[in-house]
């Protein structure tokens, strides 16, 4: 799903930035954790943003059957940034967990932040549109069945709690009003820390997910069914993972980072037909430029 990702993030990005760069200039404090870990939460009230172009390679391994175009390291290109402005923000946070983020904030103080969440973009697996599985044989039931790159696009809210500059607790839940795939939220809690010049940072995650979602990415119904593809049908779920980071400034502008990301899979997915693994194990490593 990851590289399904990057090839619709192209499609998307243009819009994000057009309207990253056309928001209407009350100071702000929206930020994916993310953000706020790896870059510390310094100057969190301040309006404006950063943005970075460079190149990274990453490693992820084989855990869905539909992962067609898997290899085991990949080169990419990095574009992140965020900005914020009067309210309003826009957050593509590279490597993120929490996709591409629109919204605003509307209440914050010392220590929390609670924003509205208008636009959260996920990548997400879709059946081809127009096609009933009841007219197929079952060689093309299961051609049916390896899907389509798809959006989760929702709506929702978000909630940060900050302590001491290098504490930061996040949590949201949106549910998608493009396809109505269901509810999908996370509660995140990162830590940073320096040492000399490098700064590193912890994050552990659980994630929870509707029957309604699960059902959209790992379900089968009795009639897209084949003996490859069983029927199954999961409930919600949680999982939960562990994500160590570290970032150097090689100059005033230009920053190398490096992060390991596990996840593990509840038994909804792992229990799923497409599934090859019974967790997700991800290392990327990236040079940019910030502007």
């Amino acid at each position: 799903m990851l590289g399904r990702y990057q090839r619709h993030f192209g499609r998307i990005i243009y819009l994000v930035w057009w309207l990253l760069f056309s928001l209407l200039p009350t100071k702000v404090s929206a930020s994916d954790i993310a953000s706020s870990v790896t870059g510390g939460v310094d100057n969190r009230f301040a309006d404006g943003g950063y943005f970075e172009l460079g190149a990274s390679v990453y490693s992820v391994n084989k855990f869905d059957v539909r992962q067609t175009e898997h290899e085991a390291i990949q080169p990419s290109l990095l574009i992140s940034g965020i900005y914020q402005y009067k309210g309003a923000f826009v957050e593509m946070v590279h490597q993120s967990q929490d996709g591409i983020n629109l919204g605003f904030n509307f209440w914050n103080s010392e220590n929390w932040s609670l924003d509205i969440l208008a636009a959260n973009l996920k990548s997400s697996w879709a059946r081809p549109e127009g096609v009933n599985p009841e007219d197929l044989i079952e060689a093309q039931r299961n051609d049916y069945l390896m899907s389509e790159e798809s959006l989760y696009i929702g709506a929702g809210l978000r909630a940060t709690r900050y302590w001491d500059d290098h504490y930061v607790f996040q949590y949201h839940i949106v549910s998608d009003y493009y396809d109505g795939q269901g509810i999908q939220s996370s509660a995140r809690l990162g830590k940073s820390w320096q040492v000399r010049n490098w700064n590193f940072h912890a994050l552990a995650s659980l994630e929870y997910a509707s029957s309604s979602l699960n059902q959209q990415l790992f379900g089968i119904s009795g009639d897209e069914a084949t003996a490859r593809f069983p029927e199954y049908t999961p409930s919600s779920s949680i999982s939960y993972g562990l994500e160590l980071g570290v970032a150097y400034p090689i100059s005033e502008s230009f920053v190398f980072r490096a992060m390991y990301r596990m996840n593990v899979l509840s038994d909804e997915v792992t229990d799923s037909p497409f599934n090859e693994s019974g967790y997700v194990s991800f290392f990327n490593a990236s040079i940019s430029y910030v502007f």
